[in-house]
C-alpha cells in the first residue's frame, strides 16, 4: 500500500482522524471496495500525521492499491454525499431560471437570441432613453446578475445585456477550436462586433465586470471605432503577476487556491446543483436578498443560486476553457492588460470603478490614469467588494452616470 499526501486542502490537522473525517472517509465509504476500506482503517490506526510531512513530498493525490484518487474525485464524492446527482437541465429550465431572476424588473424588456455566424448570443434589451449601453457579466455569471441595475439604467440609456459565448444561454463553441490566448480573445471580441453589427448598433458604450472587463478592454483594442466609452468594473486581468508571487504564498493559501480552482468548483456545481451555491456562497445571495429572499416561502430553490447553477450547467464547459486559456494558475492573466491598455485608441474614453474592499488591486487603474489622458475617471466605491454592481447599488449607479453622462444630462450641462 502506497500513500502520498494531498497538497490541495486546508484542514486543522492534528491526527489522521481529522483529515479523513473531512474528506477521504466520504470518498472511501462510498466505494464498495473491501481492500480500500481495510487500508482506510490501517491509516486511521497508524501514527500518521500530516503536519510531520515534508512539503516536497506532496503530490496532490492518494493511492490505495492500484487505484489513484485525485483531488477532483475526492471533492466530487464528498459533495455527492449530501446532494443528489443532477441531470443536465433543458433549455426550458434555463429560460425559467433567467425569468425568475429578472422577475423583479418593472421596466418592460425584450429577450432574444442574436445570430452571430454559427453561434447565438442571448440578449436582453431594456429602455430606449438614450445611447446604447452594453453590459458584459463576469466569470460564471450571466445577464441575470444585473437584475438590481436594469431598471435604473433603462431610465438613462438603451441597455443591452448579453451572455458571453460559453456562458449563460449563449452558444458554447467547441473548446477544441480554442487553443491560444488570441483564439479566446478573438472569439469573444469578434462575436460582440458581429452582434452589434447584426443589431445595427454603430457606436455604443461598453461596460464589463471582472472577466467581462477583461473582454471589454480587449474589445476596445480591436474595435475602437465602434465605441464611445469603456467602463471597467473591478476589472480582472489588469495586474502583472509578480515574479516571486508563488514563493511568497503561504502553504495554506496555495492549497486552498488549488482546491477551489475553476476546474473543480464549477464542475461540482454542474453535477450537484443550486444547493451547493446556497450552502457555500451565502455571501453572494445576501447581496440580492432585497429583491430575492434567501429563503423562499414555497421552499423552492433560491432564485440566485438556481440562476448561477443554470448559467454554468451546460456542457461543453466552453466558458471555463476560455478563462483557463487566458489565465495563469492562482488567478493571474496570462497576457495582462496593464501594458496593453495604453494601446487603446485615444478616441475611446475609459473609466474604472473598483470596490474598496475587493481582492482586485485598484492601483493599476490609478497608474494608468496618470499615463493616459483618455482615462476620465477612476472611482473607488466604498462599502463594496468585487461585486460592485450589487454591494453598494446607489453609489454604483451614481458612478455610472458620472462616468457615462446620459444625453439629457449633457444637454443640461451645456
Amino acid at each position: 500500500m502506497a500513500i502520498v499526501i494531498k497538497k490541495k486542502h486546508k484542514f486543522k490537522v492534528n491526527s489522521t482522524n481529522s483529515l479523513l473525517k473531512n474528506i477521504n472517509k466520504s470518498y472511501l465509504l462510498n466505494k464498495n471496495n473491501k481492500e480500500n476500506k481495510q487500508n482506510f482503517n490501517k491509516i486511521k490506526s497508524s501514527n500518521f500525521n500530516l503536519n510531520n510531512c515534508n512539503n516536497r513530498n506532496y503530490s496532490g493525490r492518494i493511492k490505495f492499491n492500484t487505484q489513484t484518487i485525485t483531488t477532483s474525485d475526492i471533492m466530487m464524492n464528498y459533495f455527492k454525499s449530501f446532494s443528489p446527482w443532477r441531470l443536465s437541465p433543458t433549455k426550458l429550465d434555463m429560460e425559467t431560471a433567467e425569468k425568475r431572476i429578472l422577475s423583479n424588473i418593472k421596466t418592460p424588456y425584450e429577450q432574444k437570441f442574436v445570430k452571430v455566424g454559427d453561434y447565438e448570443i442571448n440578449t436582453i434589451k431594456i429602455g430606449d432613453k438614450g445611447e446604447p449601453l452594453v453590459l458584459i457579466h463576469g466569470f460564471g455569471a450571466g445577464i441575470g446578475l444585473w437584475c438590481c441595475n436594469l431598471d435604473f439604467l433603462a431610465k438613462h440609456y438603451t441597455v443591452y445585456a448579453i451572455d458571453l459565448l460559453g456562458f449563460g444561454r449563449s452558444s458554447r463553441p467547441d473548446p477544441e477550436l480554442i487553443k491560444t490566448i488570441d483564439d479566446a480573445e478573438k472569439l469573444w471580441c469578434d462575436s460582440i462586433y458581429e452582434w452589434a453589427k447584426e443589431l445595427g448598433i454603430k457606436k455604443f458604450n461598453l461596460v464589463g465586470h471582472s472577466l467581462g472587463g477583461y473582454v471589454a478592454a480587449t474589445y476596445s483594442m480591436r474595435y475602437p471605432e465602434t465605441l464611445k466609452h469603456t467602463l471597467l468594473l473591478d476589472c480582472w486581468g489588469v495586474s502583472v503577476k509578480p515574479i516571486d508571487y508563488e514563493q511568497n504564498m503561504t502553504f495554506t493559501r496555495r492549497m486552498l487556491t488549488k482546491m477551489l480552482s475553476i476546474d473543480i468548483s464549477l464542475s461540482i456545481v454542474r453535477k450537484i446543483g443550486p444547493k451547493l451555491v446556497t450552502r457555500f456562497r451565502r455571501d453572494l445571495l445576501t447581496k440580492f436578498q432585497h429583491v430575492h429572499p434567501i429563503e423562499m416561502q414555497d421552499n423552492s430553490e433560491n432564485i440566485v443560486s438556481d440562476y448561477i447553477y443554470h448559467s454554468n450547467s451546460v456542457e461543453p464547459a466552453t466558458g471555463e476553457h476560455l478563462f483557463r486559456t487566458v489565465s495563469l494558475p492562482f488567478g493571474w492573466a496570462a497576457n495582462p492588460l496593464l501594458p496593453r491598455i495604453p494601446s487603446i485608441d485615444p478616441s475611446v474614453d475609459i473609466s474604472f470603478i473598483y470596490g474598496e474592499q475587493s481582492w482586485i488591486d485598484s492601483k493599476p487603474g490609478f497608474q494608468l490614469q496618470q499615463e493616459m489622458p483618455n482615462i476620465k475617471h477612476v472611482h473607488l466605491l466604498k462599502n463594496a467588494g468585487h461585486h460592485v454592481y450589487a454591494d453598494n447599488i446607489p453609489d454604483f449607479h451614481d458612478y455610472i452616470i458620472k462616468s457615462i453622462p446620459p444625453i439629457n444630462n449633457r444637454i443640461i450641462e451645456d
